[in-house]
């Protein structure tokens, strides 16, 4: 004969999950994203109208091109003009004062340490260049 078991009398109720608690964090994720979603088509541009001004106002600053180039002998071109290296950041200064932009583009011949562009970088930055540009010049024919 098998014996068997008598079965307990009492049967083990099942654990209750709480509805509440479960239905307030599903409501606050849909207001998050309901609040976030305008944010994700928001596109960081931002416009701004030209200002008037008033007819006996001058304008001190004015668009100032700073281009710089670096010849395979270490001379440098301010705009196209050779200047000598003392004097060189003093005139990248007035310059920069002057421009608008305040941007610098910066070009070297093909043979030019990359130590010598990274420091006139360095020097048109510390003189008041807010953007910083480099140009690959096209070979001239001879």
């Amino acid at each position: 004969m098998k014996r068997r078991f008598p079965k307990p009398e009492v049967e083990l109720e099942r654990p209750e999950v709480p509805i509440a608690p479960t239905i307030n964090v599903a409501l606050l994720l849909v207001l998050f994203f309901m609040m976030s979603a305008p944010m994700m088509y928001h596109s960081g541009i931002t416009i701004s109208a030209p200002s008037l001004k008033k007819a006996g106002e001058q304008k001190k600053e004015t668009e100032v091109k700073v281009n710089i180039h670096i010849t395979e002998e270490g001379k440098i071109l301010l705009n196209n003009e050779f200047v000598e290296e003392e004097v060189f950041p003093q005139l990248l200064a007035e310059l920069l004062a002057r421009s608008t932009s305040r941007i610098v583009i910066v070009s070297a011949d093909g043979n030019v340490p990359h130590q010598s562009v990274v420091t006139i970088l360095d020097l048109a930055k510390q003189k008041g260049a807010m953007k910083l540009a480099l140009l690959k010049r096209k070979k001239r024919r001879k």
